[in-house]
């Protein structure tokens, strides 16, 4: 059976999946190994059995998704269990509303901090990606930012709100092209888990009750885009989504009463 995970693990690297989904799926599926060691039922039966173990509907979908993609790249066959049959409902994604974030930055009086999550939520980033800008990847004068070697080891451009333009001008000036834009005090760039931190003590000083995390800002910036006429197909490129039907789930975010949409009439 172990000879099964390092296989798997081997071709998730192999098909460049990030480090963090390889941990996830691995876990996921090396706990359905010692499961099914332990049990005489057959494949199909043996998958719902698990399944049906975990109480969160969120581990529940990665370990499908881990034995699905198991079947699929190792054993070359069909997963015995259909997905629909674990698919729990999808969840259109909590938001920040515009003065929500105006109260949020309000609340970070360091600067360095103010302008991580400005440029999360003004350039629609992921935390991943704020982590390693650099330098050489910012062009002031167009206002635009080239994001490299992203999810799914893609590149994109997205744009930089002109109402921080001074502040990176600032951090800009004495840098040179590769150095990360964010630096901690050791001169190394910051942590994922550090913008995470920086995030959740903004949003409990804001008082802002609501179950959002850093990733909420990038969903925040979809929306408001759509709320003000942005085209999808452009926010889909914003984004960096490869199918326009991720973009899609921002539409029922849209606040109509915040919208440009206007009666045909």
């Amino acid at each position: 059976m172990s000879d099964y995970l390092i296989d798997f693990m081997k071709e998730l690297k192999i098909k460049s999946y990030s480090a963090r989904t390889i941990n996830l799926y691995s876990s996921a599926f090396k706990k359905f190994l010692f499961y099914s060691e332990n049990t005489k039922y057959e494949p199909k039966q043996r998958i719902i059995n698990f399944l049906n173990e975990i109480d969160s509907e969120e581990v529940r979908r990665i370990s499908y998704n881990a034995i699905q993609l198991f079947y699929e790249i190792i054993i070359k066959k069909e997963c015995p269990y259909k997905l629909e049959m674990v698919k729990g409902r999808k969840r259109v994604p909590e938001i920040l509303t515009k003065s929500e974030i105006n109260k949020l930055l309000s609340s970070i009086t360091n600067d360095k901090h103010r302008l991580i999550i400005s440029m999360i939520y003004g350039s629609g980033l992921r935390v991943s990606e704020v982590v390693k800008i650099k330098v050489g990847e910012i062009d002031l004068e167009k206002l635009l930012l080239k994001i490299k070697n992203s999810k799914g080891k893609k590149d994109r451009i997205t744009i930089i709100s002109e109402k921080i333009k001074p502040k990176l001008e600032e951090m800009v000036k004495n840098n040179k092209k590769n150095d990360y834009l964010f630096k901690s005090l050791h001169n190394k760039k910051y942590s994922i888990r550090t913008v995470q931190k920086i995030f959740e003590s903004a949003l409990l000083k804001s008082g802002i009750n609501k179950n959002v995390t850093c990733h909420s800002l990038r969903h925040s910036f979809a929306t408001h885009l759509i709320e003000s006429g942005v085209d999808v197909r452009n926010i889909k490129k914003l984004l960096g989504h490869t199918s326009i039907k991720t973009t899609m789930i921002y539409l029922h975010l849209v606040d109509i009463n915040q919208s440009n949409i206007k009666s045909p009439l």
